[in-house]
């Protein structure tokens, strides 16, 4: 070898001298190296959806399943709905669409609402009643009906499925420990659902069903107060210090006998022969005519309005001539009253009184099937403190037909008469926020009993 690549050599043999114990040590060192955290537990938060029937109140729960206490957005306005129709033709063709139900862009909170933020402990829950006409609204709201599937989910948008980034906030729910006992959550989805085919109750039934509760309590605290008066013996004190009398059956029996006998002679009796008077000849009852082609109105309003701003809610209302004979009435927007039922309460927007002076010109006569339409701004009629709110609204109106036409010397028809059907009312934006009162947390409510053993197939 050349002398002159002599020094070269020696420097590659002294390079690789030198760097081959830094690789060994890197290569020694690497199972020293600081392992990888585990990833936490999802989130232990567990939504249910309930709805007694399709179109009615629907109720929302979350709940806190584990043992650490979450941070969650405790706010409806985050769900959202896919429901699923099926429909077979007269062919037995399956033909399936989907629609999806969520709340327009300002009343859906894009950041955490922090007014909304609940601390839920460990067992606690968050309940929420709701309308589903708040998301399905207007054309949508056709998919609110029996054997639908509806599939929800509250929150924000997780990742995509194919993507790697990590969730980003906001959460729906959250850990409150450092370091976090479970990952965030950026939403929740509930179990799948179908609607039952029960009708939703009206408001006037929701009404009597919690009077008769309220009448079946006191009916009850009546029924014990009497059976502990009952126990008592006669001629004992009562509060007042009276003495109580005990009353003779057979004076008892008189007293029933004397009111039955009022009874049956009070005027507009039936042939019943209970009801007949004592005596005399039996009462036949005479059915009223009934006058099918008479005319008679018939109002309706728009199902579904949607304003910016209370100054602009508005709706349609349509009165027609439903009789098969014409009619002579004055109709106008006065006469029109509005009973608005919102998230504060039911306020009733009073119609005008008749003045006796409407003018002949303002009578008018409807042909069978003809009909006459209203716009009102029923923000414009209301007081102002009607529509303070964000959310949903229910309109009914009453046409109040109330000039007779005396002074015109016109016999006018008249008559008050409601709308077939509400008009649910979405309100955008308003003086005050959609929640006013903060959100509570409850006890969750225990697990469902296991059911009955099957004995059928017992040996």
């Amino acid at each position: 070898m050349h002398m002159r690549f002599l020094p070269w050599l020696i420097g590659v043999v002294g390079l690789g001298l030198v760097s081959h114990p830094a690789s060994a040590q890197t290569a020694s060192g690497g199972a020293g190296t600081k392992e990888k955290a585990p990833e936490p537990p999802p989130a232990p938060a567990r939504l249910w959806l309930t709805a007694p029937t399709a179109s009615g109140t629907w109720t929302m729960r979350l709940d806190n399943t584990g043992e650490r206490p979450m941070r969650i957005a405790a706010d409806e306005r985050l769900l959202e709905l896919e429901i699923e129709l099926t429909d077979v033709d007269a062919r037995g063709r399956v033909t399936k669409k989907k629609v999806r139900c969520t709340v327009p862009t300002p009343l859906r909170p894009t950041a955490f609402p922090e007014r909304r933020a609940l601390l839920l402990a460990p067992g606690q829950s968050y309940v929420e009643r709701l309308d589903p006409h708040l998301l399905c609204f207007g054309k949508d709201a056709a998919a609110l009906t029996g054997g639908a599937v509806v599939r929800a989910w509250l929150g924000w948008s997780p990742p995509k499925a194919w993507s790697r980034a990590k969730p980003e906030a906001p959460f729906m729910a959250e850990s409150t420990d450092d370091p976090v006992a479970f990952a965030p959550a950026r939403g929740l989805q509930a179990p799948t659902m179908m609607l039952s085919y029960g009708a939703a109750k009206t408001l006037e039934e929701e009404e009597e069903a919690e009077k008769a509760a309220g009448a079946g309590d006191k009916a009850a605290a009546s029924a014990d107060k009497a059976a502990a008066a009952s126990s008592k013996p006669a001629g004992t004190p009562d509060k007042a210090g009276a003495p109580t009398a005990k009353v003779p059956a057979a004076a008892a029996e008189t007293k029933e006998a004397a009111s039955s006998d009022k009874a049956a002679s009070a005027p507009g009796a039936t042939s019943d022969p209970e009801a007949t008077p004592k005596g005399g000849p039996p009462v036949e009852v005479t059915p009223p005519i009934v006058d099918a082609n008479a005319p008679w109105l018939e109002v309706t309003a728009d199902p579904w309005s949607e304003a910016s701003t209370p100054q602009k809610v508005a709706l349609t209302v349509n009165a027609k001539n439903a009789g098969k004979r014409p009619m002579t009435v004055a109709l106008l927007p006065r006469m029109l009253e509005f009973r608005v039922e919102g998230p504060d309460g039911t306020t009733i927007c009073p119609a005008s009184p008749a003045t006796g002076g409407v003018p002949r010109d303002l009578f008018r006569t409807l042909k069978p099937g003809a009909s006459t339409s209203f716009r009102v701004l029923v923000g414009e009629v209301c007081p102002n403190t009607t529509f303070r709110r964000q959310g949903l609204y229910r309109v009914t109106a009453v046409l109040h037909a109330n000039e007779t036409g005396g002074r015109a010397e016109v016999d006018a028809y008249t008559a008050d008469v409601t709308a077939k059907n509400p008009t649910r009312v979405r309100l955008l934006s308003a003086p005050e926020p959609f929640h006013v009162v903060p959100p509570k947390a409850v006890p969750m409510p225990p697990p469902p009993p296991p059911p009955p053993p099957d004995d059928s197939t017992a040996p």
